[in-house]
């Protein structure tokens, strides 16, 4: 028997500007660094924060909507170097009460560093408010003629499926959809039964093979083999989008108020030995085969 996953019945009037705004016209490629302002932590975990001034956190819009816009605040853990990269490393997004839309759609990353054509981006999403908040994480980023050009992988926000993801392949504000699948081992077969926060994710790219993994801390206690189909997946993509660009993070739709916390930022270069290179092109062709399979049986029904 194959597993479909069911989906939600209701659809938000969020959710259909979502997919209104897809395909739509955006601005040219911006950045700019995060605000420094002070950030206090809160929590049980009595953390100091503060903004991380050196290295900038550059940002990036895929889709622009009017004028909406994001704030971003890094936040560095008491006892880590100012701005320093590592596991200790926070970033909290949040949409000013004034945005009016829901489709605007940015990247981030540490500016720091030469671009790499190999690279791994790690995230674990921590909290968030709103119902089509969206996270993920971005390779590739870099400029282009029609504006930022990037790769991402983000959690499916569309009829409220969380235990889906996709890869999406972004020139100036066009995204195509490359890669799907639903994770209904890690996240759950339904829409009901998605697994509490905090989430990790983690991307890398080698060569033409996109690969993820993502996984509930909260129930998962170990991190996940990269070949563990279970809780991630690998796609090959075109040869014209491999080339070096940024490591980074992803977010989106947040509507006005709305609010995205990020954990334990990881963006780093990634040097591929001959057998990970073989091993990634061979996951990635087993696991298309299979989806393809699966697809044709589908139509069969």
């Amino acid at each position: 028997m194959r597993f479909r996953p069911r989906r939600a019945l209701w659809v938000t009037a969020a959710s259909l500007c979502v997919l209104a705004g897809l395909y739509g016209v955006g601005p040219r490629f911006t950045s700019r660094a995060a605000q420094a302002r002070p950030v206090s932590a809160g929590g049980e975990s009595g953390v100091k924060a503060e903004i991380a001034a050196s290295p900038r956190l550059v940002t990036a819009s895929l889709t622009a909507d009017g004028a909406d816009r994001y704030d971003y605040s890094l936040r560095t853990p008491a006892g880590q170097e100012e701005g320093q990269p590592g596991s200790g490393l926070g970033l909290v997004v949040t949409a000013p009460t004034t945005n009016l839309g829901v489709n605007l759609r940015e990247v981030g990353w540490i500016d720091q560093g030469p671009p790499t054509v190999d690279a791994e981006s790690c995230v674990t999403w921590t909290e968030f408010s709103g119902p089509i908040t969206q996270a993920g994480v971005a390779l590739r980023v870099r400029s282009a003629p029609r504006g930022a050009q990037a790769i991402t992988v983000t959690n499916n926000i569309l009829f409220g499926a969380r235990n889906g993801w996709n890869i999406h392949l972004w020139s100036g504000s066009t995204g195509e959809l490359v890669g799907q699948i639903v994770l209904a081992h890690a996240f759950g077969p339904t829409v009901f039964q998605q697994p509490p926060l905090p989430w990790r994710l983690c991307a890398r790219t080698i060569g033409p093979v996109v690969e993820f993994k993502a996984w509930s801390m909260a129930v998962d206690d170990h991190e996940p083999a990269w070949t563990d189909p279970g809780y991630g997946g690998a796609f090959t993509v075109p040869s014209e989008w491999v080339y070096p660009g940024r490591a980074g993070w992803y977010v989106g739709h947040l509507r006005g108020g709305a609010q995205a916390d990020y954990g334990s930022l990881e963006a780093d270069p990634l040097t591929a030995t001959v057998g990970e290179r073989l091993s990634a092109a061979s996951q990635a062709t087993g696991q298309g085969v299979i989806r393809s399979v699966a697809a044709s049986l589908d139509r069969l029904d």
